[in-house]
């Protein structure tokens, strides 16, 4: 097992410490511990869970945030965690005193993999970071520091973090020792060739520590040929293909959380070759309505270290308690909702009234029709003529498509209760509609069908909306303009519920016929202007395509960027009917009928 290389078992026992020390379970630490033989760091990992208990997780997450901005950042991290395991542990240390005897054998460890070490190790024992954790374990057993550097004996005093200090404090004094040590500046964070190739190296060290503090974000966890669980840094999947047996894993995982998949794994194959191009070229799609395996299933049994894993089971149980919260929220607020309804199904109608779609049928009167002449000659059929009349039957249906990141866990009781009175205002008024969900999690986008054109009773499931992850929101786009190719009207619209902010982890490929000649980040820019190109795209397949933004979420001017004047914002809940009214409005006077 290399030094980047820890087990899935590994992974559920790192978090079960983090989550066992911080006193709530189920979130996703943005640090995890491992020694250099694969096993969690009991006490580091201990020391995660109690920056988590202790410390302002606002103010400690824009720390790690503006760090993780650096391309020194390993290097960073490693300084900012031997600052934090001074304070937390004089934090905990009065309510745990077996921390003490903990702390202790944590030192004596590092210092007993000295004798076990590489050649490549021992020239990580050269590097800052190294220096400064061996001058902490030192001080713990009761020696000196060992420091014969003036610069880095003044630093390590530094890192000397108080108990008595609060998150303000901690990341003030962690920006003042960066910047005087590092010319770091947390406004702009350098990113030259140089300290590239700096990071680069400072990466490669870091690996050889004998424990080592990980960014979750930079892991991906899957299985190797033989079965056994593996954790890899999460950016070198990007230098190229992951192997048969994680791409399985992982598909194992996305199913187990999110349900059955609605095509056959040749369907499957065919829609990815279809969408997942271009700069998607190495991500996956996933359909599906969220049912879940029967019991006994055989492809879940095979994977029975998957199923049982916690953190599958923790979804689960998070998407059944949010499923629960969204339906008393709507309950609650019944009387509200069902007048947001009735208006909207009103303006909607008044729409359709003021934009009427004549339906022509055979006649013994009106105009005449040259190709029907044969039968008065043939038939004696007097009915020769068309005549037309206003058909109460729109010519149009509405696929709502719900940002289910986790960039919306504040508003996903909100967000299923709008979702759910435009789909019931424009059943209402007999349109077609189709819901789906969308979130990006290992490479796959998952799209979640909660009901279809013809699912009139089922609308309630749209309650079971929740969500975590990623939004890839240009492979979305693609794949709800796949799903609406099944839609039985002539003329189809497209509503988003987002907040225009495309955020994914995996990069976009290199696209050199578009001046691309390097990946990028899916996020800010670059995002923007991928979910515009594939929107651009649906119109020009003839699709009417529109967003709503909740509140202060999402930024007006990539939405400009992204769908033109075709948004409108939320400001507040009971301005939902007009602002979604008069939107269709503009698009139903649009539509060629």
């Amino acid at each position: 097992m290399s030094s980047t290389d820890y087990g899935i078992s590994a992974r559920r026992r790192a978090l079960n410490i983090i989550w066992t020390a911080a006193g709530e379970y189920g979130f996703e630490p943005a640090f995890m511990a491992f020694s250099q033989d694969g096993k969690p760091d009991l006490y580091m990992n201990s020391i995660i869970g109690y920056v988590r208990k202790w410390y302002d997780r606002e103010i400690m997450q824009e720390l790690f945030d503006t760090i993780g901005s650096s391309f020194m950042r390993e290097s960073f991290d490693g300084i900012l965690w031997i600052g934090l395991e001074n304070c937390a542990f004089e934090r905990e240390v009065g309510e745990r005193p077996v921390l003490a005897e903990m702390r202790l054998a944590c030192a004596e460890a590092f210092f007993e993999q000295q004798f076990t070490r590489s050649r490549q190790q021992w020239m990580a024992q050269n590097s800052l970071v190294y220096a400064l954790q061996s001058a902490r374990w030192n001080t713990v057993l009761g020696r000196g520091p060992g420091l014969a550097n003036p610069r880095e004996r003044k630093l390590f005093e530094e890192l000397t973090y108080s108990g008595e200090w609060d998150a303000r404090q901690i990341a003030e004094h962690t920006f003042q020792i960066l910047h005087r040590y590092f010319h770091f500046s947390r406004e702009h964070a350098d990113r030259t060739f140089l300290l590239r190739l700096k990071n680069r190296f400072a990466s490669f060290t870091s690996r050889l520590l004998p424990s080592r503090v990980m960014r979750t974000e930079d892991l991906t966890f899957a299985r190797d040929g033989a079965g056994n669980g593996v954790i890899t840094a999460r950016k070198s999947k990007n230098a190229g293909p992951l192997t048969a047996a994680a791409e399985e894993n992982n598909r194992i995982y996305i199913e187990s959380c999110f349900g059955l998949p609605l095509y056959t794994r040749e369907e499957s194959t065919q829609i990815e070759e279809l969408l997942c191009t271009g700069g998607h070229k190495d991500c996956h799609i996933y359909f599906t309505e969220g049912r879940q395996a029967a019991a006994g299933n055989a492809d879940i049994h095979a994977a029975d270290a998957s199923s049982s894993d916690a953190l599958i089971q923790k979804t689960i149980l998070s998407a059944q308690a949010q499923s629960e919260r969204n339906r008393i929220h709507f309950k609650e607020k019944r009387h509200f909702y069902e007048n947001c309804i009735t208006r909207l199904a009103q303006q909607i109608r008044n729409a359709l009234l003021v934009y009427p779609q004549p339906a022509k049928l055979t006649s013994r009167a009106g105009q005449i029709a040259p190709e029907q002449i044969w039968r008065a000659v043939r038939l004696n059929d007097e009915r020769i003529f068309t005549d037309s009349f206003e058909d109460e039957q729109p010519d149009f249906s509405v696929d709502l498509l719900l940002d289910a990141s986790a960039s919306r866990l504040q508003s996903q009781e909100m967000i299923a209760a709008q979702a759910y009175v435009i789909a019931r205002s424009l059943r209402l008024c007999k349109v077609p509609v189709q819901v789906c969900s969308f979130l990006s999690l290992r490479g796959y986008t998952v799209m979640r069908r909660f009901c279809g054109y013809e699912d009139s009773d089922k609308d309630d499931r749209i309650f079971d909306y929740f969500v975590a992850g990623w939004n890839r929101d240009g492979l979305a786009v693609k794949g709800v303009g796949h799903m609406m190719q099944s839609s039985p009207a002539g003329n189809r619209l497209l509503i988003l519920l987002t907040d225009a902010s495309p955020n994914d982890d995996r990069r976009l490929l290199p696209d050199r016929s578009n001046g691309h000649h390097i990946s990028r980040d899916y996020s800010g820019e670059a995002g923007v202007e991928d979910t515009a190109a594939e929107v651009r795209t649906l119109r020009k397949s003839g699709i009417q395509v529109m967003a709503i933004l909740n509140g202060e979420d999402g930024s007006t001017e990539a939405a400009r960027k992204i769908y033109g004047d075709d948004f409108v914002r939320i400001e507040n809940i009971r301005h939902l009917s007009d602002a979604v009214g008069n939107l269709l409005l503009r698009k139903i006077e649009k539509l060629t009928l």
